[in-house]
């Protein structure tokens, strides 16, 4: 099978702060293991930077690939516009693995997926949507309160000031993701507890749940620290992942809402469902992350649904092609 694959290098600031660019570095450490990974276990594998020529060097190589593997997570050299790359392949009819063009456009606007979610029933954390930063607080909220940029993954914009205690330090957040991340902020009321991850690969109806895993963070100086901030995910402090005890009710709970939010949000190949774990033993889904990290735990990586598929004995080798063979399947190629 011959194989493409995508990325981005994400050198030019087009939102955020400066530091965001830090988790997008990464890739310049995975594209080469996966591509050696795909190359040893008898694939013909190219690479491809998604630059402002992308849409005419894949008109050129659609006839010389099979499936694209697109590990971009931006597009044209910048930190934005990541739904294009996917766009531009269905567009082309070139198959790919991961989340189509639809499915990240719902699961990166946390208000829609939320909207989506709700109707069946997932629970989920009480939210309000700042657009301007002069709206007034719902009644019936209680502090601690977290702030978000609505439309970030990988804990872009989540600090540990983002959890907030009083309505000034509430609109004092706000405002700062309104000017740096220019969109709206989602506020939700803070559930403090557990942070659990559980990861999905597969398609209807052949789906595997990896165990869930629970992040652990022993810098942490209070409760309100305990969440995966930038700081944990990028910025340098240790966290610790860990196969989670849970009991076997709360086990059957995260699976059910998983392979709910799998479906409604038409994720595909593979994805990971983020949740918080209150005191009292309630599970609330905070995220749908579609195309998760595939990346190694070595070479000062953390990438968790590698470190979830290792539970059920998975190889970071194996596990890259395992989302191969899954898209490849969807797809009805051989």
């Amino acid at each position: 099978m011959r194989i493409l694959i995508l990325y981005n290098i994400a050198k030019v600031l087009k939102k955020g702060v400066e530091t965001d660019l830090a988790c997008e570095q990464e890739i310049t450490i995975i594209v080469p293991l996966v591509e050696a990974i795909l190359k040893d276990k008898g694939y013909s594998v190219s690479t491809m930077g998604t630059d402002f020529n992308l849409w005419e060097k894949l008109k050129t190589r659609k006839k010389k690939t099979d499936l694209v593997l697109n590990l971009a997570e931006a597009f044209g050299g910048g930190n934005t516009n990541e739904t294009l790359v996917p766009e531009m392949l269905e567009a082309l009819e070139i198959p790919f693995t991961g989340a189509s063009g639809h499915n990240m456009h719902l699961t990166l606007d946390k208000e829609k997926t939320k909207l989506v979610l709700s109707h069946y029933g997932i629970p989920m954390p009480k939210h309000q949507v700042f657009r301007d930063g002069k709206e007034k607080l719902m009644k019936g909220f209680k502090f601690p309160l977290i702030v978000k940029p609505i439309r970030e993954e990988a804990s872009i914009g989540i600090y540990h000031d983002s959890v907030v205690s009083s309505r000034k330090q509430l609109y004092a957040k706000v405002a700062t993701v309104l000017e740096k991340y220019r969109q709206p902020a989602l506020v939700e009321e803070f559930i403090e507890g557990r942070e659990i991850s559980v990861g999905i690969v597969g398609n209807e109806p052949e789906i595997t749940l990896f165990p869930a895993l629970e992040f652990v963070f022993p810098e942490a100086k209070s409760p309100l620290e305990q969440i995966r901030s930038y700081e944990y995910k990028w910025g340098g402090k240790k966290e610790q992942m860990i196969r989670a005890d849970l009991q076997r009710k709360t086990v059957k709970q995260l699976e059910h809402c998983t392979k709910v939010a799998y479906t409604a949000t038409e994720c595909r190949d593979y994805a990971r469902m983020d949740y918080r774990l209150d005191n009292a033993g309630n599970v609330y889904l905070l995220e749908v992350n579609y195309n998760p990290g595939i990346g190694p735990n070595t070479h000062g990586l953390n990438n968790t649904l590698t470190m979830m598929a290792s539970f059920v004995g998975l190889s970071f080798e194996d596990f890259v092609e395992r989302i191969i063979l899954t898209a490849a399947k969807r797809c009805g190629l051989s």
